[in-house]
């Protein structure tokens, strides 16, 4: 056969995998936020991704491998709202101003699977709580990064404990998503609490 014609068969085929894989995530995260990740069930994850059980373990083996994967999708977003290093060695505020914006639009994005983690998180596998953990801390990583480029900047105050200061601002903007979310503030509620987060933040960390 033509090297060409089994080149592009390839490529077909694992084009075909790639969306069929990106179905079955797409529904998961559906399944997962709407039913729990105690109460949802592969069946009805294959039924919302319109394909059979045998599909989903022919791309994940096992339920908690799933599970793993869904939650890596939904968060892997989140590396694209770090700015890249010169903002905010330029412009601190601005910089923690936008990052504060893009994650709590982020958020509320997946609401219900922010919650359904929110309330579940005691109750998941050790692997699972384990998996997560590790993830986030690789996010939390690029932002005490970012900080740190404006610390030698001379815009962060030294002697700060960034790990802590950049585990502290994503949960502001998590509970503030929860809170708008449930008691239904308006727009302009909801930018004066950003703005306010972000500026307290700011007062905290300058140099």
């Amino acid at each position: 056969m033509d090297e060409n014609v089994t080149s592009k068969r390839t490529r077909v085929q694992n084009g075909s995998v790639d969306l069929t894989r990106q179905r079955i995530l797409t529904a998961a995260q559906q399944v997962f936020s709407r039913d729990g990740f105690q109460g949802a069930t592969t069946r009805e994850i294959a039924r919302e991704a319109g394909v059979n059980e045998v599909t989903i373990f022919r791309h994940f083996h096992t339920r908690e491998e799933l599970l793993h994967a869904t939650l890596k999708h939904s968060c892997a977003s989140l590396d694209a709202l770090v700015q890249p290093e010169e903002h905010w060695r330029e412009d601190l505020f601005g910089s923690l101003e936008r990052y504060v914006q893009e994650v709590y639009t982020h958020l509320r994005g997946k609401e219900a699977l922010v919650r359904a983690f929110t309330s579940e998180a005691p109750i998941l596998s050790e692997a699972t709580r384990r998996t997560l953990q590790e993830f986030m801390l690789k996010r939390m990583a690029l932002l005490v990064a970012r900080l740190q480029e404006a610390q030698k900047a001379g815009l962060v105050r030294t002697g700060l404990d960034l790990s802590a200061a950049a585990d502290l601002l994503p949960d502001a903007v998590r509970s503030a998503m929860l809170r708008h979310t449930a008691f239904g503030d308006d727009p302009e509620s909801i930018a004066a609490h950003l703005k306010g987060i972000t500026d307290i933040f700011y007062q905290g960390i300058k140099a």
